[in-house]
Order: structure tokens, then C-alpha cells, then sequence
């Protein structure tokens, strides 16, 4: 079968069970050595830093709900440490994999005989090799199709329709299969008329017994049986029987993929690392303008060379630096990004150890923050997002503009528009876009021609997409954790696990927030200190951690107590006004909402909307700009689109819902928390606020415009 990379890193990656055109046998595929040798070292750094991340979210949610579930049926081995049980990924452990094959095997190998229902059942392909299924069955031709339902677990495990169980030996601590009847007999018939599998039965053909579809998972029967002998909880046979589901339903298969937007500048990493502490407050001080004492090289070498036990590692700096600068021009980027690495480990050393006065940052609540910074949620963490941003306008806008791939809306190219060569017409265009933009609160708005989007599939689940299934038994229903399980090994020395990795240029938005507005927007609604000038330097330096599921803001009915924060108010704004964005460009440009994804950066008060999918991208935003701009604008200010259709319910209760300002969460980038239209249009605020608190002014006020 030919089929496309997108399709074979998600609906055919490996663990899925597929079938070929005109359905000729089940198989299920398997990883196929391919490695992808065109990535840069930022881009393989982002992959694995997200991987972490998104390890981390998944067991952080599952203990969350289920405090005492085994680490073992949460996380696959190779993303967790065998001991602790923490999350954990070793670079070591994958390799990078372009999906452009993968292989199959036959699976199930359980066949039942379409005349009388006798079934056979192989433990492999060589198994089945040496002992064909036979051409007579009981007497008569046989007609041997595979058996298309099989039992899956959310434990990530699937097993054939068999009719054999598992049971418990205490001998050897393990599960151990029953092979047979009570009365010896091994053959079993498969009835399976009735519409529901809960109808279906085994019928033994020594004695004629039925049995239902039950099996249990034999790993996990295992370890919960061994928890239960060693004096911990008394397990639920819920908890182990597998469930009997047809290898076509979604649910024996959920592929686990992100995507990320790429940066060249290894700094957007490198810098996260408490060995280049230093050099991200430089940046910082950059960036935000923060007044920054900094010791310059030769009062350095000359603290340094003073030492006469330390006089020679001036020179060893100065070669690890030269081999850097080597490695870059030689388009070596790991081996420059080691030997930075190492010169940057010898500044450190001489700051520590007093050889060297450090230089003094003029913000100490930075400073504070960026020690802590290292037990804060990656995904809101402002230092590393305003890092990204500060790259993202380098090389997203800044060179991309030199080379016409991206374009300022203020001042369009012919592609753009028409406008441009046309003087009163491109002066009545830049009138009405900026009255728009200016009412809207953007001060700069930028069409991102070919935006860089990687998105990586790393593993999968069964029975549910999510860390937590509801089991519902006996009217009730009971939380069991979904095990992230890696892609199968592939057929390689060290078994490494695949992640395969997809890479495109899709249009996107840049909206950059007006700062005035924005404070007196803040001050207006009663903000905790808002400051002058510099909202950006504020933002890091009273930033406390969201945490990964923003706790404190979710709905409290108006029973919370959480101040109102300048952190926790900017992002709001910026959070609901790409939502609004989101949706009016999905109304305008034929983009399905759920194919739009965002990306905020909330200390320099931006915000990227961009075409997500792995598709062709067809130019939908482009051909939106030059057709719709006024629509596409005027939609976001529309009152209308600022209502909700549940009414007087949604604004009672923090201002929003799914038939409002909500996308579905695969796009969100916060899980639909810290939304509100009332941020824009003004009324009650969100209900993670006191009742007493006062009703929000919109940032669409016209007294703030």
C-alpha cells in the first residue's frame, strides 16, 4: 500500500491494527528502520524537551486522580525511571525516524471456521508456518477467516479473541495461561450471532460447557495480585479483564503526537540549562530592558589571569570558544553547541568560586525567578517563552521579511494585496486596517508566509486517548490510569523506540498587543500595582508557577479567592483574544478550527495563531487577508461574536463555553482554562474570583481605544 508520511506517523504508526484494500487479512504494523538524518540539533532538542513535557503532563495527571496507581501501568519503560517511577526520557533510548515506511504482520492469529464456528489459534507467524490451518474442518471444507474483534486493555495491551484465560500462580509469582477445558479438551467453537459481544460464547467441543468473553491481562493481573500479597490494595477483577472490542474501532488505537513551532537558534534550549544561567541573563537584560553590570572579557582575563592557579584557564576558554566558532562554520552544530557548553562551564566556575565578580542584574525579583524558575510548568513558563519569542521575531519576521515570507499587514506586498501599486488606494487600505487594529488594541500585525511546524509522534494508548478511563460496571463508574506505551523496538542493535517526526511551512498570525492600552486596560480593572511602563519586565518579575493544570483557575462559582495578578490578567487577555482570533479566522478562511493551533508569549504581550496540519498547505490565510481583512477584523469586534448562545448562563459563569469563545482542546494550549469574553466585551469576571469582585471593563472599551 502506498500511503502518505502524515498518515503513516498517525492512522498507520506502529501498534495499530489495519487491513489491506478489499479486506484481505488484519495485520498489525511494526517500526521499520528509517532514521531522519536532516534534523538540526534545536529542532531534535525541542522534540525531546517536548517529549518530557508531555511525559510529565501525563503522569502528573494520572496520580493526580489515582495517587496509588503502579508506575508501571502509567508509563511504559523507556518514559520512566525504573526505580523512582518518575517520568524521565533518555535521548539514548530513541532514535529520530522519518515515516515514510513501516512494515506488518499478520495479527490475530485466531481463525474461526465459517461453517461451524471451530476456531485456531497460533502463537506466531512461524508457529502457523509449520502447521497450516487444514483444509477439512469436522468433516466438511473448512472456510477459515480471521476472528476481526480482539481484547484490549488500557493498560496498552491487545490480545487475540482467545478462549483461554490467565490465572495467578503464587509458585512462580506469575501469570499462567489455561490452555483448556475442564475436561481436557483444547477445541473450542466461536458463536458469534448475536449483535453484541456480551452475546457471544465459547463452546467447548469435548463436553459442550460455554463460556463468555473473559480474559484478564496477564501483566497486569500480575503485578496487582503481587501488590495484593504484599499487604496494598485489594484490586477489582474490572481492573484486569480486558475488554472485547472489533480491530476497527478507535479505540484499540490512539497514536500520541505534539507539534511545536521550530526554532534555528539552539539558545532557545541551550539556554534553559543551568550551565548557561549567565548568558540567559544577558539575554534577559536584552530583551527587556533591565539595567545589567556586566564585567567585560578583559576585566575577566585580567581577574582571572591574577590567579596564579587559575592563570592558564583563560586560554582554555578562549579555545573552547574558537572550536565553537569552528564547528559553526564547519555546520558541526552539536559539536559547537558542546564546546559552548564547556566555555560556559568555565565562566560559571570562576563566578562561583569568586575569581570573578558577577555581573549585577537590576531586577532582583528576576533573579529570584529565574532560580525557581526550574520547578515551573515549561508550557507558561514566561522566561523560556519570552526567549522563543525574542527568536521567533528574529527569524520568523525580521529575516523572513528579507526574504518576502513574511509581510507586515501595514505595509503589504503585491502578493498581499493590490493595493500596493496603486498610492490612494493603498493609503485608504492602511487607513482602514489600522482604525481596526487600532480599536481592536494590536499594535502590530504580521502574515507569516512559511511558519516551521514539526509534529512527532512518540507512542500511543488503547481504550482511551486520555490518562484517565471511566470503567462503567454495575451502574458505576471507576477510574483506571491509561498507560502511554512507546512504539514497539525497532529492528536495531540497541532496540531503540521511533519517533517519527513530520516537518512543514504553514501560514500563521503574529499579533503583537498594544502596551499602553494594555496598562490601562490593567489599571482600569483594578490590577495589583500595575507599573508605568513595561508590562514584559513586570510579568516575569511577579509571575508565580500556573501549574500544569492551572488549579486555581478553574471554576470556583464564584467562591475562589485568587487576587487579580497582572501575570494571571495578561494572559487571560492575550488567551481570549487568540481564541477570538481563532475562530474568526476559522470563519473567514475555510480553516477547520481543530487545524488552527496558538502559541503565546506572555511577557512581550503576543500571540501566533498558525495552520497546524501536516497537509499541503493551501495558502487558505493569504487568500483570507486579500479577500476578507475587513471581515476577518470586524468579526472580532462584531458584538455579536462577543455573545454567547447559552445566554445569560455563560455570563454568569466566567464567560465561557464551548458555544462561545471555547475551541476543542487538541488546539488549545491551556485546556480551555483562563478564558472569558469579559475580558474583551466587559461583565463578570472569571469564577475563580471572589463574588465581591467587581464586573471586568472589556479591552474593546471604547474609552480605553
Amino acid at each position: 500500500m502506498s500511503r502518505s508520511r502524515v498518515q503513516i506517523a498517525g492512522s498507520y504508526a506502529p501498534g495499530v491494527l489495519m487491513t489491506w484494500e478489499g479486506g484481505k487479512g488484519i495485520c498489525r504494523s511494526v517500526p521499520l528502520a528509517n532514521e531522519a538524518k536532516d534534523l538540526k540539533p534545536a529542532t531534535i532538542a525541542l522534540i525531546f524537551e517536548n517529549l518530557s513535557d508531555s511525559v510529565t503532563n501525563w503522569r502528573d495527571r494520572v496520580i493526580k486522580v489515582l495517587p496509588d496507581a503502579l508506575p508501571e501501568l502509567v508509563l511504559d519503560t523507556p518514559f520512566r525511571d525504573s526505580k523512582s517511577g518518575e517520568a524521565r526520557v533518555e535521548r539514548t533510548d530513541f532514535q529520530m525516524t522519518s515515516p515514510d515506511k513501516v512494515g506488518y504482520v499478520p495479527f490475530p492469529l485466531l481463525y474461526r471456521c465459517g461453517i461451524c464456528g471451530s476456531t485456531r489459534e497460533f502463537d506466531s507467524v512461524a508457529d502457523q508456518a509449520r502447521q497450516p490451518l487444514p483444509r477439512k474442518c469436522n468433516g466438511h471444507e473448512a472456510r477459515w477467516t480471521q476472528v476481526d474483534v480482539v481484547y484490549v486493555h488500557w493498560s496498552g495491551d491487545i490480545e487475540p479473541l482467545s478462549p483461554f484465560n490467565f490465572n495467578f500462580d503464587p509458585q512462580t509469582g506469575t501469570a499462567r495461561p489455561i490452555r483448556m477445558c475442564t475436561c481436557g479438551s483444547t477445541s473450542f467453537k466461536l458463536r458469534n450471532d448475536a449483535p453484541v459481544f456480551s452475546e457471544w460464547r465459547y463452546i467447548c467441543e469435548g463436553c459442550g460447557e460455554t463460556r463468555s468473553l473473559k480474559k484478564a491481562n496477564p501483566e497486569v493481573l500480575t503485578r496487582l495480585q503481587i501488590q495484593q500479597n504484599d499487604g496494598g490494595r485489594a484490586f477489582q477483577w474490572i481492573e484486569v479483564n480486558m475488554l472485547p472490542v472489533s480491530y476497527r474501532a478507535n479505540s484499540t488505537f490512539y497514536v500520541q503526537r505534539t507539534s511545536f513551532i521550530v526554532f534555528e537558534d539552539s539558545a532557545v534550549v541551550e539556554l534553559m540549562t543551568p550551565k548557561r544561567r549567565d548568558a540567559l541573563i544577558t539575554r534577559l537584560a536584552q530583551i527587556h530592558d533591565i539595567p545589567f553590570a556586566e564585567p567585560s572579557d578583559d576585566e575577566i582575563r585580567e581577574s582571572v589571569e591574577a590567579d596564579p592557579a587559575r592563570a592558564g584557564e583563560w586560554s582554555e576558554y578562549e579555545t573552547y570558544l574558537n572550536m565553537a566558532r569552528n564547528a559553526e562554520e564547519a555546520g558541526r552544530a552539536e559539536a559547537a553547541r558542546r564546546h559552548r557548553d564547556n566555555a560556559g562551564e568555565q565562566r560559571g566556575a570562576w563566578f562561583n568560586d569568586g575569581i570573578v565578580e558577577r555581573g549585577r542584574l537590576g531586577s532582583p525579583a528576576v533573579l529570584q525567578a529565574i532560580a525557581v524558575r526550574e520547578d515551573w510548568t515549561r508550557r507558561y513558563d514566561p522566561i523560556r517563552l519570552t526567549i522563543q519569542h525574542d527568536a521567533f521575531v528574529r527569524e520568523h519576521i525580521e529575516q523572513a521579511m528579507t526574504r518576502h515570507a513574511a509581510v507586515d499587514v501595514m505595509n503589504p506586498d503585491i502578493a498581499l494585496t493590490d493595493v500596493v501599486n496603486d498610492p490612494a488606494r493603498k493609503a485608504k487600505y492602511q487607513e482602514k486596517v489600522g482604525s481596526l487594529l487600532g480599536h481592536i488594541g494590536v499594535e502590530r500585525l504580521v502574515l507569516v508566509r512559511g511558519l516551521p511546524i514539526c509534529e512527532f509522534s512518540f507512542g500511543y494508548t488503547r481504550v482511551s486517548a486520555t490518562p484517565i478511563y471511566k470503567r462503567e460496571h454495575n451502574g458505576m463508574s471507576v477510574d483506571m490510569p491509561v498507560r502511554l506505551k512507546a512504539f514497539d523496538p525497532l529492528p536495531i542493535a540497541d532496540n531503540k523506540r521511533p519517533i517519527y517526526v513530520t516537518q512543514q511551512l504553514n501560514e500563521a498570525l503574529y499579533f503583537k498587543l498594544d502596551e499602553a492600552r494594555v496598562l490601562r486596560w490593567l489599571a482600569a480593572n483594578q490590577i495589583v500595582d500595575v507599573p508605568k511602563d513595561d508590562v514584559g519586565r513586570t510579568y516575569l518579575e511577579r509571575y508565580d508557577d500556573f501549574g500544569p493544570f492551572l488549579e486555581v483557575f478553574k471554576d470556583r462559582e464564584g467562591m475562589g479567592g485568587y487576587p487579580r495578578t497582572l501575570p494571571a490578567y495578561v494572559y487571560l487577555l492575550l488567551h481570549t483574544l487568540s481564541h477570538q482570533m481563532m475562530h474568526s479566522l476559522a470563519d473567514t478562511s475555510g480553516v477547520d478550527r481543530d487545524g488552527i493551533g496558538e502559541h503565546i508569549f506572555p511577557a512581550d504581550l503576543a500571540f501566533v495563531i498558525y495552520r497546524k496540519g501536516m497537509t499541503p498547505d493551501l495558502g487558505n490565510i493569504s487568500a483570507m487577508w486579500r479577500n476578507y481583512s475587513e471581515s476577518f477584523l470586524k468579526r472580532t469586534l462584531d458584538p455579536r461574536t462577543l455573545r454567547c448562545g447559552s445566554g445569560n448562563l455563560c455570563d454568569s459563569r466566567g464567560g465561557a463555553c464551548p458555544a462561545c469563545v471555547m475551541v476543542s482542546e487538541v488546539s488549545c494550549i491551556a485546556s480551555n482554562l483562563l478564558l472569558s469574553r469579559a475580558v474583551l466585551k466587559g461583565g463578570k469576571g472569571p469564577e475563580w474570583e471572589p463574588k465581591t469582585a467587581p464586573n471586568l471593563i472589556g479591552f474593546f472599551d471604547p474609552k480605553l481605544t
